[in-house]
């Protein structure tokens, strides 16, 4: 089935329409406008009657859209600027009458339960804090242990902010000194956030991601990915200063902001530094998933209080249902790979935990087969540094992305020195030990038949033993690894004997 979600934001109006086939979900389509509902509202928080009639033309292109594409399900979610309107019932009821859609309005409380359900299913962080600044409020939700222990949403937004403290344009000295008071107040007002010290800020919502994508741009990051990227504290208070202290005009032209966002950025990039900074926290996590994903991850079974253990094995596991992966292969090679690694120990010396690279290549390594077998070794490379992969970091992902490109006898083609400059040569050295592990896990069940049931590894002088434990003809198997011994030797400068 298709399922459309429908967030009625105080700043954006947004839609993600996602196909849902037994427990698997692939995000096909998604859609936003920027509507600034809560500019609509008067000194008696009253909705004017131009953005009421903008919000529902908006409300009904977005509902048609998605009936259109067949879409079964529709849920459309209202959040501050509808909580504030005091004539909100009228908009409701008009989008009832004239558009036959329920829109559901969020109390604050609500709106930060699925912040938590969209990050805590997609960040593999025991414990946090998450920001969730919109328009017209902001949600902050303290993760302790993986569970929601408190939360609260904040009056303030986007919107709220420019207009307070004059900041559409280039903002006064003084104003942005009451700014940085009133919002370091709020967070004082908190005593629950004392708990929070210290541990990283994890960011939702449009606001944020224009930070990252400010960063990104300045960094010139080759990666697409906005999700998990992590920015430093220096590098947001420059970001800051660069767009506190120049005009609108200016801020149009920074690489990576939007001018839809430009008037309204500087109060919400303040509040997200100062934040920061009360904190002590060593930085900013961007989390694409907020209150959207938290109400599509509900929808499949991950709600409040069923939220996933392992977000990359989430993410991992619903790749291999939506692009139609051999399974019991995929686990059988990381069977086999995750038992070479244990039993060549001595030999790749490798410390560090790369058990999240293993599995992640282990399982999407056939992907691109989706595409073309001939060249699918380039295209799992592609798909795998492309897609949304939750709960790993985007460098195990290049790693992982990289290994799992390299598990035939043919090596990626494409220019990677943009990619493996953000690599060490020490994990570049681990990509290279780890590619040949691959390459011999995969080829171990070559014949997709999971013969080989275990392996043992002996380290004899200058040769390196590896016997299969089999109870079936594995010469298919045999013969592929024998292709194998000139590359586990450039790698390891050792023999290697297959028995």
């Amino acid at each position: 089935m298709k399922y459309g979600i429908i967030d009625i934001g105080s700043n954006t109006f947004r839609l993600i329409i996602a196909e849902i086939k037994k427990d698997s979900y692939f995000i096909i389509d998604g859609f936003k406008e920027s509507v600034r509902l809560s500019e609509g509202l008067d000194s008696n928080s009253m909705l004017s009657e131009g953005k009421m009639i903008y919000g529902l033309k908006t409300l009904k292109m977005l509902v048609n859209y998605c009936r259109q594409s067949g879409c079964e399900e529709i849920r459309v979610v209202g959040t501050a600027a509808l909580r504030k309107a005091n004539n909100r019932d009228a908009f409701i009821q008009n989008a009832k009458r004239d558009i036959d859609i329920t829109v559901e309005l969020l109390p604050g409380e609500m709106e930060a339960e699925y912040d938590y359900v969209g990050s805590i299913n997609s960040i593999s962080l025991d414990d946090y804090l998450f920001m969730d600044i919109g328009g017209g409020s902001t949600e902050l939700g303290l993760i302790l242990d993986r569970q929601l222990t408190e939360s609260i949403s904040l009056p303030f937004g986007a919107v709220d902010l420019a207009e307070k403290y004059n900041l559409r344009d280039k903002a006064d000295e003084k104003d942005i000194k009451r700014l940085e008071k009133y919002l370091t107040e709020q967070y004082k007002s908190l005593d629950w956030l004392k708990e929070a010290k210290k541990l990283p800020l994890v960011g939702i919502g449009g606001t944020i991601r224009e930070i990252g994508k400010i960063q990104k741009r300045k960094a010139d990051y080759p990666l697409s990915a906005i999700h998990n990227y992590q920015i430093k504290p220096q590098e947001l208070d420059d970001i800051y200063k660069a767009v506190s202290t120049v005009g609108f005009k200016e801020r149009c032209g920074i690489n990576g902001l939007g001018k839809d966002r430009a008037d309204i950025f500087v109060g919400a990039c303040g509040a997200v530094r100062q934040l920061v900074d009360y904190l002590d926290s060593d930085g900013l996590i961007i989390s694409r998933d907020g209150l959207r994903e938290g109400l599509l991850y509900e929808k499949m079974g991950y709600g409040i209080g069923n939220v996933t253990a392992n977000p990359l094995e989430l993410s991992v596991e619903n790749m291999l249902k939506v692009y139609n992966i051999d399974h019991i292969h995929a686990t059988h090679v990381l069977f086999l790979f995750r038992k070479l690694f244990g039993e060549l120990q001595e030999i790749h010396q490798i410390e560090e935990d790369v058990d999240e690279i293993i599995y992640t290549a282990s399982m999407l390594h056939d992907v691109g087969k989706l595409l073309d077998y001939k060249n699918h070794h380039e295209h799992t490379f592609y798909i795998m540094l492309n897609s949304l992969l939750s709960g790993i970091s985007h460098k195990k992902q290049l790693m992982a992305a990289i290994i799992a490109g390299n598990h035939t006898d043919s090596r990626l083609k494409k220019n990677m020195e943009n990619y493996t400059r953000l690599l060490t040569k020490e994990e570049l050295q681990t990509i290279d030990k780890l590619s040949i592990l691959m390459k011999l896990a995969e080829g171990l069940d070559r014949g997709l038949s999971s013969k080989v049931k275990d392996i043992m590894c002996r380290y004899v002088d200058k040769y390196v033993i590896i016997k299969a434990i089999n109870y079936d003809d594995i010469s298919l198997e045999i013969a592929y690894l024998r292709t194998l011994e000139h590359d586990f030797e450039n790698t390891f400068k050792l023999k290697m004997i297959i028995v």
